[in-house]
């Protein structure tokens, strides 16, 4: 993010003030974000500025589109339940100074900025049992809200983006064509994926049930929850760029990825690295408190299913980049991702060890 000027891509928009700085911001992988301060009648107003990830997002128009819909609907939502704050309970996207949500830059960048969201908090994994009920909460909030949006209006913005099949496929290619000659090295990480493989049947058998397509999130993260500073209750969604077309049980399983273990997904010492049943509990009790009402039977059966998929999918795709060079995720040494890769298979051995536990704790919150 060096050698660019920032402060012409912030007068793409329609804010006022002098640019005082824009710096790094968070803890993403894919996208470039910062944190811009304006100086304006004596203080400092904040906001976020973003770059979209041309390499990962092949169409960014389709990103900025969806995500006006979605905050737009969400927005209606929560005025007419006479929600007052609306700045901290909804992303809010600033317009160009030519009435559009995205500025392109010279190089085909799109840039898009909103308003940063004062007092509030995000983690990068869960401390507390609180802040696993608040995050899932939100995230069932989200999902609530969105429960009557026209799936057919939202873009796909990464096609087959929670398809594990075609994860292994890229995975298989990857392995046989070896372009960064790392496979020589990672022979005990080819058999435990190999081990797993069966989650693929599960997968697949997934896809024939009666599970409805809803507009989901596809990205539930821990950290793409804002959490207020002095309460720790949730209050928004953020990371907008993956929501499209999808299924429950997937995002109710990326939640279970990055909610229970107690530690980060680069940690290198994999002992550490388990399903935190405490920390689980308390996120089904959370999400299931927004949306028991409107899921089907069929989704919420599978929910603790999902967890086994994505984390499953998650230790591939992240064996996949090592494999092929790192070209996707951003890493900040050469085996960051088998790091990770590592880290993601040790959880899908902790959630096969308590499965059976997992689905009785959804079935009791029913």
């Amino acid at each position: 993010m060096k050698n660019i000027d920032y402060r012409n891509i912030v007068d793409r928009f329609k804010v006022y003030g002098n640019f005082i700085k824009a710096e790094p911001f968070g803890s993403g992988h894919i996208n470039d974000t910062l944190l811009v301060e304006l100086e304006s009648d004596g203080k400092n107003d904040k906001y976020i500025l973003r770059k979209i990830n041309g390499y990962v997002f092949e169409k960014p128009g389709l990103i900025i589109e969806n995500t006006v819909m979605i905050t737009n609907h969400i927005r209606e939502k929560l005025l007419n339940a006479g929600e007052k704050d609306l700045k901290r309970k909804v992303l809010s996207l600033i317009e160009t100074t030519d009435s559009k949500y995205s500025y392109i830059d010279d190089d085909e960048n799109y840039w898009c900025m909103m308003l940063f969201i004062d007092n509030a908090y995000t983690v990068d994994f869960v401390e507390t049992g609180k802040q696993a009920y608040e995050a899932a909460k939100t995230f069932g909030k989200f999902q609530k809200y969105l429960s009557d949006f026209d799936v057919s209006k939202c873009h796909v913005t990464i096609e087959n983006f929670h398809n594990l099949s075609n994860r292994l496929r890229k995975y298989d290619e990857a392995l046989k064509k070896d372009i960064a000659n790392r496979a020589g090295g990672i022979e005990e990480q080819i058999e435990i994926a190999r081990k797993f493989r069966y989650i693929e049947n599960e997968f697949e058998k997934l896809q024939i049930k009666n599970i409805p397509l809803r507009i989901t999130h596809n990205d539930t993260k821990i950290n793409n929850v804002m959490l207020d500073k002095n309460t720790d209750k949730g209050l928004c969604v953020i990371d907008l760029d993956t929501v499209m077309p999808g299924i429950i049980p997937n995002d109710f399983g990326d939640m279970v990825r990055t909610f229970t273990s107690p530690a980060a997904e680069d940690e290198v010492d994999i002992s550490k690295v388990s399903v935190r049943m405490n920390i689980y509990n308390e996120m089904v009790s959370g999400y299931l408190s927004e949306v028991k009402d409107i899921l089907t039977e069929d989704e919420i059966t599978n929910l603790a299913l999902g967890s086994k998929i994505i984390v499953y999918e998650q230790a591939i795709r992240f064996l996949t980049d090592y494999i092929e060079g790192d070209v996707y995720y951003r890493t900040e040494y050469p085996e960051h991702n088998l790091v990770r890769a590592k880290n993601q298979f040790a959880l899908s051995e902790s959630i096969e060890k308590n499965f059976d536990e997992m689905q009785n704790i959804v079935e009791r919150y029913l």
